[in-house]
């Protein structure tokens, strides 16, 4: 459980320092995330509608 936690505040520190150091890269990073969880959540509803 501790080595989860600190692993959860690891994630967040690095994520943090990203988006202070790089604010472009990270809004670019963040579209293309956004972009692809787009394109599961569109073929998921395209494999159920099918079935």
């Amino acid at each position: 459980m501790f080595l989860r936690r600190c692993a959860f505040i690891a994630f967040w520190a690095v994520l943090g320092l990203f988006l202070v150091r790089r604010p472009e890269q990270a809004a670019h990073a963040v579209r293309a995330l956004i972009g692809g969880l787009a394109l599961v959540a569109d073929a998921l509803a395209r494999f159920t509608t099918a079935f």
